[in-house]
């Protein structure tokens, strides 16, 4: 075809196409788009071809979406190009290699299989992919006898092989699920590929075809099924017009596109953003819900299913909360038949609701167990979990965009659950510590009571902690729970934050911080609990949160916790002349013992208590090679999670910061940071960090580079700002989360020894670097920093003293002012 016809067929696709996506903009008919579009596709196809149809050798046909007229403007056109192997074989392939190159230069996402009517005919499960797309077959252009032809011999294969096909789809679907974790609840969806997505509804359908699965129980109305797959196809369409390309995954910065473009426009950007996402965790949940019932109805084990055919009907709530407790027990979910049994008694079973007799099946229903989280999402998605305890409906499908929760409310606080079921259950991957805890409580239940609660505060914007516990109380007042048992549950509800805040911004080897703890848990049982809530509800916010790291942070703070209630750290009496004694008893031969009690004056007791006694010695030695042009020395040891770095050198301004820049410009991850000085003026400035990009790993030699470097950066022969300038600018290293304002807070320690400051910033490269730096400016002496991500969000606490005690009123205004203008910049060169 001569180009500037083609170019004719191709601007008038485009001016088409261009039409119907300012249409959908105005009026979000989404099917009417999509089949409009394919027919656009039909007519330009049919403009190229039309100079080949005279030959009458082949049949085009449309197949996969396109087959099914869901043309996407970002997706592509696949078709299918049929030919007979008669005497004009090789004529007919020449005819559509020119053909097929007329359709690539009108500039199509153009994908087509070429296959001869005697090909179709040996068709088998080997092209099984393509077989999945003939399920959606439309003649184009074709004569009356091939189509015939070609439907005759793909429904003859799809009769011999449906059985086969439906299995590959189920596989095909699972094994999608698991990339992403297996759950719907993904912070920056694919609305195609993860679960409850299009790709899921799309599934069902070529299921129920091929199996024949008409009579299968489904979750929700066929009306909701297509309503939510109309939403999920309004939102793809918009992320593909707004994107300019085919985009499915609604990231961040889409959802805050997509949201006032559907219609989500009444409240704040964030607000609105919550409003849309929320509508689309619902609508995901019922395509999703629509999927696994035919999954099931191919690869359902009925020995899975609890199965009461004497059953004719449900007359109360006892009676249904006893049948899920007995298919929890003999480790089962409800057959179909169980299922419309709980669905139909609906209706009336609020008024059957005795609340104290049901205290009893409760507590037997809630004891972790292998089982107990999918009972309890059971019990949600056929509406019996949220009439027992409407306060948990406040969160359904309720999103929180703080950029590190991954799932709904909802769905987290079931995920809490099933973290303590899979404590119980023990196995691969699961930590023995907080195994032998959970199995020390003989009033578990009082957990999961208190984990599906927790955050029932969060259906309202603010602090959610007392106002959960409020809500919670009115929820055990109904089942008129034991007072003790009440307290306990509100106890672990109102400080579910308390062990997270202390290990992600408290000192553990202060002595206060631990003392504070304890006090505030009381008892041993209490801790117990906590610890293990805490370790839940980490666990939950998203794959890999809790990290070895926070672990072992956490059972640290359990141990020292536990010991202060106990035996209230019976070596508390040992003086530092004790210590300090036994480090002289011990000395190396080789180290002067004068020069060592030099060293040690004017440390803290906390670093003779708590560092072993060879790393001390090491310390002493180091320090006794400080002589010299260049007086720094350096160690950096491999430890289990992490990396520990020293570096001790006579004082200099702008130590801290100079390390954690250059900590930044090797993309460590720093996890702690904290500094000891004596009276000779000699510091110790210790660091934890994380490879997470295996740059050490991978590269040896950059091992060395960032020890050579360090040193120079101690002695000020680099510029870390100049190090740093180019990395933060880089496209590959800037964050791709929505910023946000940083804020600084302040706070005493209770001997008034040092101020608390607590920055709460977008996360970034040099972020630490850059708040120390200013810091150090002040003249601040930095005594410990605590270091947590999480998402986009960087919590650092510092804790501060200037001239030996805490900051001033006036330098605390000072520095939050420099703080802040310090970050404010770095935004700035951001954008």
């Amino acid at each position: 075809m001569p180009p500037n016809q083609l170019l004719t067929i191709r601007n008038n696709y485009q001016r088409s196409k261009q039409e119907l996506s300012q249409r959908f903009l105005q009026d979000l008919r989404a099917t009417d788009f999509l089949e409009e579009h394919s027919d656009v596709v039909d007519r330009l196809i049919c403009d190229v071809v039309s100079p080949y149809r005279e030959k009458r050798t082949f049949g085009l046909f449309a197949i996969g979406g396109y087959g099914r007229r869901e043309l996407y403007p970002g997706s592509d056109i696949d078709i299918l190009l049929v030919y007979r192997t008669d005497g004009t074989q090789s004529a007919a392939e020449g005819i559509l290699r020119n053909l097929i190159q007329d359709l690539w230069d009108t500039h199509l996402d153009l994908g087509h299989q070429v296959w001869s009517l005697e090909e179709l005919k040996e068709l088998d499960l080997n092209a099984w992919e393509f077989c999945l797309s003939l399920l959606d077959l439309r003649p184009i252009l074709a004569s009356d006898t091939m189509v015939e032809q070609v439907k005759e011999e793909t429904s003859a294969f799809f009769r011999k092989n449906s059985r086969e096909l439906a299995n590959r789809i189920v596989e095909l679907t699972l094994t999608r699920h698991r990339t992403f974790d297996g759950t719907i609840y993904q912070l920056e969806p694919d609305l195609k590929e993860a679960p409850g997505g299009l790709r899921d509804y799309l599934a069902a359908t070529w299921l129920r075809n091929l199996y024949r699965a008409e009579g299968r129980y489904l979750p929700y109305e066929e009306s909701k099924i297509e309503e939510a797959h109309h939403f999920i196809q309004q939102a793809r369409i918009a992320v593909h017009l707004l994107s300019n390309r085919k985009q499915n995954r609604l990231t961040h910065a889409l959802q805050e596109k997509v949201a006032p473009l559907l219609g989500y426009a009444s409240g704040t950007a964030s607000s609105d953003v919550e409003s849309l996402m929320k509508e689309y965790f619902l609508n995901a949940r019922i395509i999703n819900g629509f999927c696994m019932s035919l999954v099931n109805a191919v690869w359902g084990d009925t020995d899975s299913q609890l199965v009461l055919e004497d059953l004719r009907e449900l007359s109360s709530a006892e009676e249904v909360v006893q049948l899920f407790l007995h298919a929890l027990e003999e480790g089962k979910s409800l057959s179909d038949f169980l299922r419309n049994a709980v669905v139909d008694s609906l209706p009336s079973l609020s008024a059957t609701i005795r609340y104290p007799a049901l205290k009893e099946s409760l507590i037997q229903l809630f004891k972790p167990r292998q089982g107990l989280y999918r009972t309890l999402s059971e019990m949600y998605e056929l509406g019996i979990l949220e009439l027992l305890f409407p306060e948990f409906a406040s969160i359904k499908a309720r999103v929180i965009r703080d950029f590190y929760h991954r799932y709904t409310v909802d769905e987290h606080s079931l995920l809490t659950i099933r973290n303590i079921e899979e404590l119980e259950a023990g196995g691969k991957g699961i930590d023995g510590r907080f195994q032998v805890i959970l199995r020390e409580c003989d009033d578990a239940y009082l957990l999961t009571f208190a984990l599906l609660l927790h955050d029932v505060g969060k259906s309202r914007e603010g602090k959610h902690s007392e106002r959960s516990a409020r809500m919670a109380a009115r929820a055990l007042k109904r089942f008129r729970l034991d007072k003790g048992e009440t307290d306990t549950i509100l106890f672990l509800i109102r400080n579910h934050l308390a062990m997270s805040s202390v290990i992600q911004r408290r000192d553990l080897e202060e002595e206060s911080v631990i003392k504070r703890f304890a006090d505030l848990v009381g008892d041993t049982k209490k801790l117990r609990l906590l610890t293990l809530l805490t370790y839940a509800d980490v666990k939950a916010v998203a794959p890999g949160t809790l990290n070895d790291w926070k672990k072992d942070l956490l059972w640290q703070l359990y141990v020292l916790t536990y010991r202060k209630l106990t035996l209230e750290f019976g070596d508390e009496s040992i003086s530092e002349q004790d210590i300090s004694e036994k480090l002289l008893s011990e000395l190396d031969p080789g180290l002067e013992r004068d020069s060592f009690e030099q060293f040690l004056a004017g440390f803290p007791l906390r670093y003779l208590q708590n560092t072993p006694r060879e790393e001390i010695y090491e310390h002493f030695r180091m320090a006794s090679r400080l002589k010299g042009s260049r007086p720094v020395q350096t160690r950096l040891l491999k430890r289990r999670t992490h990396y520990d770095l020293c570096v001790v050198t006579p004082d200099r301004s702008r130590l801290f910061a100079a390390i954690a820049g250059l900590l930044s410009y090797f993309e460590m991850n720093i996890l702690r940071g904290y500094g000891f000085s004596n009276q000779q003026g000699t510091i110790l400035d210790f660091f934890q960090f994380a490879d997470v990009r295996g740059v050490f790993r991978l590269n040896n030699s950059e091992k060395q580079r960032f020890l050579n470097l360090l040193e120079q950066a101690v002695l000020g022969e680099v510029d870390v700002d100049l190090l740093l300038q180019g990395k933060e600018k880089s496209i590959v290293f800037q964050r791709n989360t929505p910023g946000f304002e940083p804020s600084v807070y302040f706070e005493d320690d209770p001997a008034g020894r040092y101020t608390i400051v607590e920055i709460i910033a977008p996360d970034g490269i040099g972020l630490l670097y850059r708040i120390s730096r200013e810091i150090s400016r002040k003249q601040c002496d930095i005594k410990l920093v605590l270091i947590s991500t999480e998402g986009g969000r960087a919590v650092d606490v510092f804790y501060l003293s200037h001239d030996g005690v805490k900051l001033s009123a006036e330098l605390r205004t000072k520095l939050r002012a420099e703080i802040l203008q310090a970050l404010a910049q770095e935004q700035a060169e951001l954008i």
